[in-house]
């Protein structure tokens, strides 16, 4: 008698998990309306089919996955069918519904829409500030030696350029006399606003958003250091400007640091401000992982004067004079490590 209900017990378990990795039946804890979003239990199994009989991949506990729809045949759920074609089993004892991958509360949190720049789009430059429209205004006024600093020089060479062509001597570009040196209106407002496009979706995990930071810094290799710079990478940045960029199209949003406010006097050392930004966690050296960031000191102090993105292997991205390049994590111009901050959790 014990035996058999012993049996009974175990066959009502093997009716609501089902048999394999994560099959699952239909049943009243299925899913009967699309979740969006699943985050998965337990290891569970890909199909190629809705009937759940040709075997796709194994999906690990703890990943992400955009649903399409729910598949019935009748009254019955039998599957979910993700973005890919692919179908996974309905059964909420492997799959929870989901807003998707974030990080806990008191970090930065993840965005699923483009980020809006932060600051005064078509903001007007006067002494002290750097940036790109700096680097371009020093061109043209014939002070740029390397460094772009709004200085004196450019202050005094713009005001015999706003009195050779009538327009109010002040000293400052302001979007008039920035278009009479020869510069468009869409860089006027365009070289401010841009943030990188997100690159990552809600329902990919911790890998795809750390990959979508370093690819976003990838594409401003080979550009020139230029101090307080953030923008396109059709043009330079710093250090931090370039981590800045590549944090964008991972999802993050420091505000207010800000890619903006980065060419504003007072906010060159931006590195400073995120290292002490509590938002980001400090790791341990060795645990150091792909996607942190490391954080530098200048020699023979505690001021914090670099950063750069961990790659792996002992190698960083980062942007160093006199360009944005991969790099040993120490070398004969930087070693003072201050510490790791990681981004993603």
């Amino acid at each position: 008698m014990k035996l058999r209900v012993k049996l009974a017990f175990l066959l009502g378990i093997g009716a609501v998990l089902g048999t394999g990795v994560g099959i699952g039946t239909a049943n009243a804890s299925s899913f009967t309306t699309n979740p969006g979003i699943v985050k998965t239990k337990k290891t569970i199994r890909l199909y190629k089919d809705s009937a759940r009989t040709a075997k796709a991949a194994l999906v690990k506990k703890g990943n992400f996955l955009k649903i399409n729809d729910v598949v019935k045949k009748g009254n019955q759920v039998t599957a979910l069918e993700t973005n890919h074609h692919q179908y996974i089993t309905a059964n909420r004892a492997f799959v929870a519904k989901t807003k998707g991958y974030q990080n806990p509360k008191r970090y930065y949190q993840v965005h699923y829409q483009q980020i809006k720049p932060y600051g005064q789009v078509g903001y007007t430059v006067k002494r002290g500030f750097e940036g790109i429209k700096t680097w371009y205004i020093m061109r043209k006024m014939g002070t740029f030696g390397g460094y772009d600093k709004y200085n004196q020089a450019t202050y005094n060479a713009v005001k015999r350029f706003q009195s050779r062509h009538h327009l109010k001597v002040t000293g400052n570009v302001n979007e008039a006399t920035w278009l009479k040196m020869g510069f468009s209106r869409k860089a006027w407002t365009g070289i401010d606003s841009y943030v990188a496009p997100l690159k990552v979706h809600a329902w990919q995990g911790r890998k795809a958003h750390i990959e979508a930071m370093i690819h976003q810094a990838y594409r401003y290799m080979g550009n020139p250091y230029l101090v307080g710079s953030s923008s396109s990478p059709k043009y330079g940045t710093d250090c931090s400007g370039l981590v800045m960029q590549a944090l964008y199209a991972g999802g993050i949003n420091p505000a207010p640091i800000s890619a903006i406010h980065h060419a504003f006097p007072g906010n060159e050392w931006n590195s400073r401000n995120l290292w002490a930004s509590k938002k980001l966690m400090h790791v341990a050296y060795n645990h150091r992982q792909r996607g942190d960031l490391v954080f530098y000191y200048q020699p023979g102090t505690h001021t914090i004067w670099h950063v750069a993105i961990y790659l792996g292997g002992n190698r960083v991205i980062e942007s160093w004079p006199p360009r944005i390049m991969v790099q040993p994590i120490r070398n004969g111009q930087r070693s003072d490590i201050a510490g790791i901050a990681r981004v993603f959790h």
